[in-house]
């Protein structure tokens, strides 16, 4: 998969400054007190077992749900100041699920990446129909055009959210767990596409399930324990084998290959894990 080189922006402020979240429904946290930043030009992986609060904490932070604490500065400005059109303009969000596309073609969905600069119903210019074709080239979704969004696998359909995030063209991207339903050798080049878009200085807030990726790909990793213990932090100082065993209630082997570099392999479930 290719991706357009793009100049890396001189402003270093953080994409994403995020202190002391408490994140969750109503008035009941599922996390509090996180604190972590996504600067321009890396990759942030979120990490954690089912039902740490992976996906809340995501859409808390790009302001798809009110923070219960703590305060979130996007690109320098505070999230609850600004409106959702400004927002779609500092970040792009690409979920797990999304209906809403099923009904529409591949460009069609790719296009509605746009809308955050023309509305959806003003014609779209030679630019923007430039950038779709990026976002498409980018993903290799392109031979599907024509097709109805609900006809593709449940892969092909991840990468076609994906394309109508890149088309969007933000500074900021942020997904929740796009590898899922990705064969083996597109969730790598779902990973080397995201290394390469942060190259380009834009910031990449991940969550993923795979540790491994995680350590080869990510240039800093925030980890959720089952009790809400966050660790934040490169790679390195991340994932010890204390901080994986604690997350996971799981024993992991660490192992280096020569080429392919460190990598951790589950080992078995700690006799005190919760079923």
């Amino acid at each position: 998969m290719s991706v357009p080189a793009a100049a890396i922006k001189e402003n270093t402020s953080a994409l994403i400054r995020a202190t002391g979240i408490d994140a969750g429904y109503e008035s009941r946290a599922i996390l509090e007190n996180v604190s972590f930043s996504v600067e321009p030009g890396t990759l942030v992986a979120m990490l954690g077992p089912n039902g740490c609060g992976k996906t809340t904490l995501l859409k808390t932070v790009i302001g798809l749900l009110p923070a219960l604490g703590g305060s979130t500065m996007l690109s320098g400005i505070r999230l609850d100041s600004l409106s959702a059109s400004k927002r779609s303009r500092l970040v792009s969000w690409v979920p797990q699920l999304s209906d809403s596309a099923w009904s529409f073609t591949v460009r069609e969905t790719v296009a509605q990446g746009r809308y955050t600069y023309t509305g959806p119903f003003r014609n779209l210019s030679g630019l923007d129909e430039e950038a779709i074709d990026i976002a498409m080239d980018s993903m290799d979704v392109r031979q599907y055009s024509d097709r109805c969004v609900s006809e593709l696998s449940g892969g092909e359909s991840r990468r076609v959210l994906i394309a109508r995030a890149l088309a969007q063209d933000t500074p900021l991207l942020a997904l929740d767990e796009p590898a899922a339903h990705l064969d083996p050798g597109r969730q790598l080049e779902l990973m080397e596409t995201l290394k390469a878009i942060s190259r380009t200085g834009k910031g990449i807030l991940v969550s993923l399930h795979d540790v491994n990726s995680a350590r080869r790909y990510a240039d800093k990793v925030l980890l959720i324990g089952k009790a809400g213990n966050i660790v934040f932090g490169s790679c390195d100082a991340v994932l010890t084998p204390a901080h994986l065993e604690e997350a996971y209630e799981t024993e992991f082997l660490h192992g280096t290959h020569d080429g392919y570099g460190r990598f951790v392999l589950p080992l078995a479930r700690k006799k005190s894990a919760r079923p």
